[in-house]
């Protein structure tokens, strides 16, 4: 009897343990269940964001085996109804870090961008636009025998730098012009005629040393004997357009030894050799000028291959309206030649191609020797 109550008081003892037993594990799991949640949220947000905020506010990678670690010491060493509010309060932090991990990934996203951009795309970007405004003037210096600011062209040229203007107003200047710098010197009409250099019969009247140059509108006179010229040009790329060269005792125009230069809407005209002489210079265009009653050839191309004569008015000199001596590949084109000796000379010479032009009273329209 003794035996059969004892047996029934272990029974129920048993019986309510298990039952004790059952609910905990329910909880347990329901706790585990949450703790599962709350990890795999920390682990998308590890993965997502891959970072959150310290204690001091740094950002710090999170480490989901520690902390998967840690939270299931935190559950072996509590009760179950202290695993319960240990887990309510780890799944509002993880909710905590999760909004706070968002705000902070903004925050970085935005203040590190230059850190997420690649080095050489940010070399390339400029540090500042600056505003530019409008186009920069150029400089424009003048000349002029009163009132200017300079009374020689000379004397401008000197303290002019590259890329600046000189303007010659009318009137005429007794000296020689020798522009060292990649200038514009350009002559104005101010109201009293074209802007004349006379050198007086001694030395060239202008001289081009550097590249670059542009002389436009002058009336250029009394160039010295041999070897002095008009306009000697001993640079490249330089533009001679809309002069007047006249009465040079020896050549009105000289290119030597340059290229890329362009004499273009000139007069050469009654000079006592060449009206324009092209010696050594390969390359050159010498293009709708008026080239008249000069002592020797009209155009003479001395040693120079490759350049282009064309659309040029060729009258009335001594010998040969265009004269090529030891020239290959020129383009002779456009020219209207008329009352020379001989319209167009070839010596030595090779042409790329000759006409059209128009030959008019010449003794002989073309030679070759």
């Amino acid at each position: 009897m003794l035996q059969d109550r004892t047996h029934k008081i272990a029974l129920g003892a048993w019986l309510v343990m298990a039952i004790f037993l059952s609910a905990g594990l329910i909880q347990a799991a329901d706790v585990s269940d949450g703790l599962n949640e709350s990890i795999e949220a920390a682990e998308n947000v590890s993965l997502e964001n891959n970072a959150t905020i310290d204690a001091a506010g740094e950002v710090e990678a999170i480490d989901s085996e520690n902390f998967t670690d840690s939270v299931s010491e935190t559950v072996n060493d509590t009760s179950t109804a202290e695993m319960g509010a240990e887990m309510e309060s780890a799944t509002e932090m993880a909710l905590e870090t999760v909004e706070i991990a968002d705000e902070k990934e903004y925050e970085v996203s935005n203040e590190s961008v230059a850190e997420v951009i690649p080095e050489e795309i940010q070399e390339a970007v400029p540090e500042k636009i600056e505003e530019t405004g409008e186009a920069e003037e150029e400089m424009i210096s003048t000349v002029c025998l009163n009132g200017c600011n300079y009374t020689t062209i000379q004397a401008a040229i000197e303290a002019a730098e590259d890329g600046d203007v000189v303007e010659v107003g009318s009137g005429t200047y007794n000296e020689n012009v020798v522009v060292d710098k990649s200038i514009t010197l350009r002559g104005v009409n101010t109201g009293e005629g074209v802007p004349v250099v006379n050198a007086l019969g001694n030395g060239s009247t202008v001289v081009l040393k550097a590249d670059g140059i542009v002389l436009e509108g002058f009336y250029i006179t009394n160039a010295g004997p041999y070897p002095s010229t008009g306009i000697e040009i001993v640079s490249d790329d330089n533009l001679i357009a809309g002069n007047g060269v006249w009465n040079s005792d020896w050549v009105g125009i000289y290119l030597k030894g340059c290229s890329n230069t362009t004499i273009s809407e000139c007069i050469s005209s009654n000079n006592g050799n060449d009206g324009i002489l092209i010696f050594r210079a390969p390359g050159n265009f010498v293009r709708d000028n008026v080239v008249s009653n000069n002592g020797d050839d009209g155009i003479q191309l001395l040693q120079s291959d490759n350049n282009r004569v064309e659309g040029n008015v060729i009258g009335n000199n001594t010998d040969v309206g265009i004269f090529l001596d030891t020239s290959s590949n020129a383009v002779v084109i456009g020219n209207t030649l008329s009352y020379n000796n001989k319209g167009i000379g070839l010596q030595n010479s090779g042409i790329d191609r000759v006409g059209p032009n128009r030959f008019v009273n010449n003794t002989l329209d073309l030679e070759l020797a």
